[in-house]
């Protein structure tokens, strides 16, 4: 049996090698580096696959189809068998003459997959975006800074809130596709609605740089922890302190 030892120094070789492969792609593309991407893709789509067989497919298909045949489950035959013409079904997407079958199962699934995705992203998303921005209106602690006399957090509240109220309007305003025909013109918009979704625009800009500094950041760090591995995983070769 290969020792633990060996077969760690083994893993952190072959990482460090593969990382220097994957970063040679600055110097242009070649068929190492994409050795080295099928390896992680094949590698990802694996991991997937036993994660669906492991979690999903041994304990609600296979285990309780062999429970109910021994005679030990206290499963509803029905639902068994509802499982087993389901997946059958699903199975027939697999042939270009039968996948008119797997049709309806494949409808239920983007169905019941689309209905939890919005109804996630209204709950986990919608109302607290509408929630929070409703806390920027802040009447209560307006009249107290107008009572106590504090002028300017009053007057920053105000501007807050109106800043708020003008991102959250122009930018559905710049979602607004309407127009309405003046004789023989081309359909135009509302001014009004032009110069909201102008407005729009450069709120809708500022949010894309966030996201897209964000992502830029993310990237800089796991090329900075990538680094700072093959910097270590050296070090530990040459015997450096």
């Amino acid at each position: 049996m290969i020792p633990a030892d060996l077969l760690t120094q083994i893993g952190i070789l072959l990482a460090a090698a593969l990382t220097l492969v994957t970063l040679s792609y600055i110097f242009g593309d070649h068929p190492v580096f994409r050795l080295v991407l099928h390896i992680f893709i094949g590698a990802a789509a694996g991991y997937a696959g036993a994660i669906a067989v492991q979690d999903v497919i041994l304990p609600q298909l296979i285990f309780p189809v062999i429970e109910l045949t021994s005679g030990a489950s206290s499963l509803d035959p029905v639902d068994v068998g509802m499982r087993l013409g389901l997946s059958a079904l699903l199975l027939t997407k697999l042939s270009p003459r039968t996948a008119r079958l797997g049709n309806p199962v494949t409808a239920m699934l983007v169905g019941v997959g689309a209905a939890l995705a919005i109804g996630g992203a209204i709950q986990g998303t919608l109302l607290p975006q509408i929630n929070g921005s409703a806390q920027i209106f802040d009447v209560a602690g307006f009249d107290l800074a107008l009572q106590g006399g504090y002028y300017g957090e009053s007057l920053q509240i105000i501007l807050q809130g109106m800043l708020a109220l003008l991102a959250m309007v122009s930018t559905l305003a710049y979602f607004h596709f309407g127009a309405e025909a003046r004789g023989k013109q081309a359909p135009l918009r509302n001014v009004l609605v032009d110069v909201l979704a102008w407005a729009g625009s450069l709120f809708i800009a500022i949010t894309l740089a966030t996201l897209f500094s964000g992502v830029l950041l993310s990237g800089m760090g796991a090329l900075t922890e990538r680094l700072d591995f093959l910097y270590s995983t050296l070090s530990a070769l040459l015997g450096a302190p």
